[in-house]
């Protein structure tokens, strides 16, 4: 007889699936289940590292937009592949590829300063979304920090031009953290490995 995990009735001994609430009898794999896992993992860890190289870029281009603005908007061009590739990993909503206008708006800056603004705001609001976002999946209130740190940079940011400055402050928390998020994952599957062996 095969005792059904859910319910615990006893079913015969060929049923696939138990005849009182038809929850399946089969044996899944362990190991395919391990290999998801592993992967989500892998995943994580991955995004981390383009969230941190485009926080950093991202920091780059709004810290030297005052010296050089020609280069900067490359600069956050190179930020917005980053996080774009991101926000790919992460398997959210499409709308955050709406960041890639922030490198517009910050070359539209210099040429017609209130499209700039409203453009670069608008896209790092979204961005400062995404971080409410990661901020939901992985429970860590560092990013929800840098999350209402963002908002208020960018939304601020469109009536007194001196609270972008803020941004560069909810970037370094987005650095900080994923960087801690990069370390732990990779000394978690350094002792998965090392618990195999």
């Amino acid at each position: 007889m095969k005792k059904c995990p859910r319910c615990g009735y006893e079913n015969p001994d060929n049923a696939e699936f138990c005849e009182k609430c038809h929850y399946p009898l089969f044996e899944i794999r362990n190991l395919s289940i391990n290999e998801v896992t592993e992967t989500k993992e892998r995943l994580k860890i991955v995004v981390f590292y383009y969230l941190l190289f485009a926080s950093i870029f991202y920091i780059i281009s709004i810290l030297g937009f005052s010296i050089f603005p020609q280069y900067m908007s490359i600069i956050n061009a190179i930020a917005t592949i980053f996080l774009s590739l991101a926000i790919y990993e992460s398997k959210v909503k499409w709308y955050y590829y709406f960041v890639n206008l922030s490198s517009l708006g910050l070359f539209l800056i210099s040429k017609q300063p209130l499209v700039g603004y409203v453009i670069f705001s608008f896209s790092g609001i979204i961005i400062s979304d995404y971080m409410r976002v990661i901020y939901n999946i992985e429970k860590d209130e560092i990013f929800r920090i840098s999350f209402l740190i963002l908002t208020i940079g960018y939304l601020g940011g469109l009536l007194f031009t001196i609270l972008y400055n803020m941004i560069i402050a909810g970037y370094l928390v987005a650095v900080m953290e994923s960087g801690k998020r990069i370390m732990e994952k990779g000394k978690a599957k350094n002792n998965l490995s090392s618990s195999k062996d």
